[in-house]
């Protein structure tokens, strides 16, 4: 029972709201058929039928009706007023149907388009229902043939204007709005403030009835539109429309006309520029959620490279130390037990898992900072400290270590960890190459206010796709390889502000290649 009472309800709202608005707007009517030069009650169908669809056209129809006889009171005949009414429900029917079915029009008016199509439906529906609706009373014998094209166009514009002021404001604000922020009220008071003004010196002063003070009433619509967009826009027009309605009263007839074609053009170039600055700020608003969302894919992904790096980076420290502290117990085991040895072991052991400690404090200040934590540090140093991390596997698989390397260089600022690993990665690479036997070379040597450095290998080379890709991660040519040392090894050469690449490749071996700068000034933050 209720919902057929609120039924009932809206149904008598929409009657009275109806025949209310052809109350108000009903001044300065023209012919015996009393067009106005603003109708609004039109507008009030079209987004009815907008909103709710065809069943809203026999209540359209009755206020039509209703308003004809308690407002316009026409002297016509029945079949006249009645085909009339009916003439107006069909087509703003249609032209609501057409919004709905083909158009797909947002009834928020979303966007630029849906502002479009509601104003090219007004033009063409009032363009359909002003000749029609004259011609009938023509043909009744109540207007002057001589008359059809004045009334015609008159009434055309007194429905588009209606559908441009008012049909907006109801599919944007059919819902109770939310109370704006105090500073918000402020600024639409003063552009009310302003459009008085503007309407005052358009219509207060006695050069205005040339209407060259029109111009006017153009920047409070505008600073309207663009500061609260679509509905700064609609608001706009509406208060526009009201105030003069209120200064038409003293106006003549063919004045108040001419007046409502100049506010046509307006009110429609203002919808149109609210629309466009709604939507541009839609778009920015979705791009920026964007960019959130991409930066926090970007934060995971990061999350999943440091991850990776630090699972690549602590396997070969990891791996020594348990293969320390297995050495240990076996010697521990014996019998005798080698307590001498089995104590070296387990200080190898520790001196493994407090490098991946070093790694993993390295790491993580690099990839949050994208910056090297560097200190003095010896090239030959360096170099001995990697060969001897490496010597163990080379000597289990028979491969011969070469450095070339003068005691006598001069020290490099850097992070001794990384570059550390730079060096293990790029001898593991010509150890995993080789597989058993072959030599490894390191060189070190300064050129051009820099350090270089060398590692080759006698392995078989590098294919063209893999040499092609070569530092891209998780690249690999390896079955249980992982692809992330060459492209950590480059991150960091990179962040010292250094070089790193391919030197040579072949049938004799790889050859790889980095510089540093003697000073360790980076090239700005490693990304």
């Amino acid at each position: 029972m209720r919902p057929k009472l609120i039924r009932l309800a809206l149904a008598a709202a929409f009657l009275a709201a109806y025949v209310a608005l052809d109350q108000i707007s009903f001044i300065h009517s023209f012919s015996a058929i009393n067009i106005t030069p603003w109708n609004p009650p039109p507008a009030l169908g079209l987004a009815a039928l907008i909103l709710a669809g065809p069943r809203m056209a026999p209540l359209f129809f009755a206020a039509t009706i209703a308003a004809d006889l308690l407002v316009r009171d026409l002297p016509a005949p029945l079949w006249a007023s009645v085909a009339g009414d009916g003439v107006i429900v069909a087509i703003y029917a249609a032209g609501a149907m057409f919004l709905r079915r083909f158009v797909r029009l947002d009834i928020q008016l979303g966007g630029l388009r849906d502002v479009l199509w509601l104003l090219a439906v007004a033009v063409m529906g009032a363009a359909a229902v002003a000749p029609s609706y004259v011609a009938l009373f023509v043909l009744g014998g109540v207007v002057p043939p001589d008359a059809f094209a004045s009334a015609a166009t008159r009434y055309w514009i007194g429905d588009m204007i209606g559908i441009a002021v008012l049909t907006p404001a109801i599919l944007l604000f059919r819902q109770r709005p939310k109370l704006p922020a105090p500073r918000v009220l402020g600024e639409m008071a003063l552009q009310g403030c302003a459009l008085a003004g503007a309407l005052w010196l358009v219509f207060g002063l006695e050069a205005s009835a040339n209407f060259q003070f029109f111009y006017l009433l153009f920047p409070p619509l505008i600073w309207a539109a663009a500061r609260f967009g679509l509905k700064g826009a609609v608001l706009g027009n509406m208060a526009a429309q009201l105030g003069l309605i209120v200064v038409f009263r003293a106006e003549d007839s063919d004045t108040v006309t001419t007046f409502q074609f100049l506010m046509l053009a307006l009110a429609m170039a203002t919808l149109v520029l609210g629309a466009a600055i709604s939507e541009r700020r839609r778009v920015q608003t979705a791009l920026h959620a964007r960019q959130d969302e991409l930066a926090q894919m970007s934060r995971l992904s990061m999350a999943g490279e440091m991850a990776a790096a630090l699972a690549h980076e602590l396997n070969q420290p990891l791996l020594a130390a348990i293969a320390f502290t297995r050495a240990a117990q076996r010697l521990l085991a014996a019998e005798p037990s080698e307590l001498a040895k089995a104590r070296g072991a387990m200080d190898r052991a520790v001196a493994e898992s407090q490098r991946a400690g070093d790694i993993i404090r390295s790491l993580r200040e690099f990839i949050g900072t994208g910056r090297a934590a560097r200190e003095p540090a010896s090239v030959s140093a360096l170099v001995g400290d990697a060969l001897a991390l490496a010597a163990p596997e080379c000597a289990r698989r028979g491969i011969r270590l070469v450095t070339l390397v003068d005691k006598l260089l001069p020290a490099i600022h850097v992070d001794r960890v990384q570059l550390q690993q730079v060096l293990v990665n790029l001898i593991r690479n010509g150890m995993d190459a080789m597989g058993q036997g072959g030599e490894i070379t390191v060189a070190a040597w300064a050129e051009h206010g820099g350090m270089e450095f060398l590692v080759t290998d006698t392995g078989p080379g590098l294919s063209e796709d893999v040499a092609g890709n070569l530092f891209e991660p998780f690249n690999t040519s390896k079955a249980t390889g992982m692809g992330l040392g060459l492209a950590i090894s480059r991150s960091f050469v990179e962040a010292h502000g250094g070089k790193l690449w391919l030197e040579r490749t072949g049938p004799g071996g790889a050859a790889f290649r980095f510089s540093l700068p003697l000073t360790g000034e980076s090239k700005g933050e490693h990304n």
